[in-house]
């Protein structure tokens, strides 16, 4: 009985002693190697990281102006380059409003939705995958089941709905998105926990008569953590460009606040007097979900079995 137990807590506190070995900081070490030969991978963080820069210190710049504000004697301003001056670099709208701040704006209003609605559908989809790929039976029937019925649901359609009941709203818009990918985090998360969970260190945890919970949060979850990361990165470009599609229908951010998929709605009528207008968004909106992309592809990568064992044999002494 001692030698059971003493074996199972070495395999209970694996995950525990991984912080503090040498594993566990060579991690790192190979993570660094990985993306300095990877250029999607630094392509992928410098315009996230930019993109994320220009939301959080964007309403701080003092040379910006008011992206509410209009000035019809300035209306259809076009950039510089293009017969603009420097007081409006990217134009303005059928308003007279400035285009680069209502851009700054938008970003912080995209991003703030696709982040929120990621994190609500990857704690939802997570928590319900481990539950149906553990406890299994009737309940893991029941959670794939729903899964099943949500993924024929149009998310359109639920947000119609929504917007019905509630009226638009940004937080709408990210319950809506966040219903609609939940099922992606609970059947990749399954699928996972069901080749985890025939694991020695699982065994062990429950041969210690360790209950259900602590096998699933403590042993289970770490071991999904890579992935999910990965996951979550690649259901953050859907879920920007769907805000910005609901922003677009009118069941997001309202005027006058701006987004870029209610700037593309709003200028759709003067594509042809101040084709910025829609350009600049949409420029915005497809620079942004690549660099996302990129990210999500180097991640991916890098937690590819193959590609790992690549890096252990290049790692010095390896």
């Amino acid at each position: 009985m001692t030698a059971v137990d003493d074996t199972t807590t070495s395999g209970a506190d694996a995950g525990a002693a991984d912080a503090t070995s040498p594993e566990g900081v060579t991690v790192m070490a190979d993570l660094r190697s990985h993306l300095r030969k990877s250029k999607a991978g630094i392509s992928g963080i410098i315009i996230c990281s930019v993109f994320a820069l220009v939301a959080i210190v964007g309403p701080w710049l003092p040379f910006l102006p008011d992206p509410a504000k209009q000035s019809l004697p300035d209306k259809l301003t076009p950039p510089v380059g293009w017969g603009g001056t420097w007081a409006h670099p990217l134009g303005t709208d059928q308003l007279g409003r400035d285009i680069l701040a209502r851009l700054i704006d938008g970003a912080r209003i995209s991003l703030l939705v696709g982040l929120a609605a990621v994190v609500i559908a990857a704690i939802l989809g997570t928590t319900l995958g481990l539950i149906a790929g553990y406890v299994g039976g009737r309940i893991d029937t029941l959670i794939i089941s729903a899964a099943d019925v949500q993924m024929a649901f149009p998310g359109v359609l639920a947000g119609l709905i929504l917007v019905a009941a509630f009226g638009p709203s940004v937080w709408l818009v990210i319950v809506v998105i966040a219903i609609s990918s939940w099922m992606v985090f609970t059947r990749v998360g399954r699928s996972l926990v069901l080749t985890l969970k025939t694991s020695l260190f699982v065994e062990a945890s429950e041969l210690s008569g360790a209950p259900s919970s602590r096998v699933m949060w403590r042993h289970l979850l770490p071991n999904l953590v890579s992935s999910l990361i990965t996951l979550c990165v690649l259901e953050l470009a859907a879920a920007i460009l769907s805000e910005s599609a609901f922003a677009f229908l009118g069941f997001g951010v309202q005027p006058p606040r701006s987004s870029w998929g209610l700037m593309i709605q709003q200028g759709r009528n003067y594509i042809t007097d101040g084709w910025w207008i829609v350009t600049f968004a949409g420029l915005a909106i497809s620079i942004v979900v690549l660099g996302v992309n990129l990210l999500s592809l180097w991640l991916q990568s890098f937690n590819d079995v193959a590609e790992r064992e690549q890096i252990i044999l290049e790692r010095p002494g390896g």
